[in-house]
């Protein structure tokens, strides 16, 4: 019988223990989210290479199975400030740690090391897949005219499914709260090297290294690494207000600042201290001249290159 992907849902919950099965439920751990997408198998195939008197396949082994999933979550507040929002523990999980200040705002900051891992359970009508002690990495793509929007990819431990299951009932997606579209009127504040920049398209990727590590007596995601980077669509300025070619020459370092949403309780601000610019180039929107501008986002005294506030 044929699967439905209408029929899909996805759970998440962080571990006490890393890689023991923190049991999701539908009722406490949906995720409403878009575009999900589990693996059944990630893994990689080791040759066998057999030399025989004749021509075709030797055959290959696999090694190193694991369970990759990715999906999108739209980017909106918690519905009350200072309240930790629901898809605060994904976020976790890929390198931040929330600091709650009752009543005023959460605040995710990152870490090199003590990140919590996940238990997540997808089901595509009726076939589940379970993912422990999984880790991921995360973009942000806030888009004119579009619901922003946050992308994450995470793995984990590979566990076979071994029958289909009854989709779960009772699934509560209540804590989750309606986005606004990015525009003048829901995205008050963007600031890119001091320019309020008329900005058409702003994405942001954490760029968490991820990776399967498997040795004897070990295996589990590996992250060494992170190196965030991102890109800005805008409007070209005349040269005396910004001269984005000479501020790539000089390797100049400024600030990006993005507020969305105008109501407390739906209030996201993106807050990167240290953007270093890269070559552009130009593109033709409406016969107004727009630079695409990549760049890196840097650390300036380590884990601050990218703070995430929601109020």
């Amino acid at each position: 019988m044929a699967k439905s992907m209408k029929k899909m849902l996805l759970l998440a919950k962080k571990e006490v223990t890393a890689g023991t099965d923190a049991l999701p439920t539908a009722a406490a751990n949906a995720i409403l989210c878009r575009a999900l997408m589990p693996e059944p198998i990630t893994a990689e195939q080791v040759q066998r290479n057999l030399i025989r008197p004749y021509k075709g396949n030797s055959g290959s082994l696999t090694v190193g199975e694991h369970r990759k999933i990715t999906f999108e979550v739209e980017l909106a507040g918690a519905g009350a400030a200072g309240t930790e929002p629901v898809w605060g523990l994904l976020l976790e999980a890929c390198g931040f740690a929330a600091t709650i200040t009752a009543g005023t705002d959460v605040t995710y900051d990152l870490v090199s090391e003590g990140e919590p891992t996940l238990t997540l359970y997808g089901y595509l009508d009726k076939t589940k897949f379970v993912i422990t002690n999984a880790k991921g990495t995360v973009s942000f793509e806030l888009n004119a005219k579009g619901i922003p929007v946050m992308k994450f990819e995470f793995l984990g431990t590979y566990s076979a499914a071994t029958e289909e299951v009854a989709m779960p009932t009772g699934v509560d997606y209540s804590d989750f709260i309606q986005p606004k579209t990015v525009g003048k009127t829901n995205t008050p504040t963007f600031s890119f090297h001091g320019l309020s920049a008329c900005m058409s398209a702003f994405s942001i990727n954490l760029a968490n290294a991820l990776a399967w590590r498997e040795l004897v007596n070990c295996a589990a995601p590996h992250s060494p690494d992170r190196q965030p980077s991102g890109s800005v669509t805008m409007e070209m300025p005349s040269i005396t207000t910004k001269n984005w070619a000479e501020i790539v020459r000089n390797s100049v370092v400024g600030a990006c600042s993005l507020v969305h949403g105008t109501v407390p309780g739906n209030i996201i601000e993106l807050a990167m201290p240290a953007v270093q610019c890269k070559p552009f180039t130009l593109q033709d929107d409406q016969s107004i001249a727009m630079i695409n501008m990549p760049f890196d986002i840097n650390p300036v005294d380590g884990n601050d290159e990218l703070q995430i506030i929601v109020r």
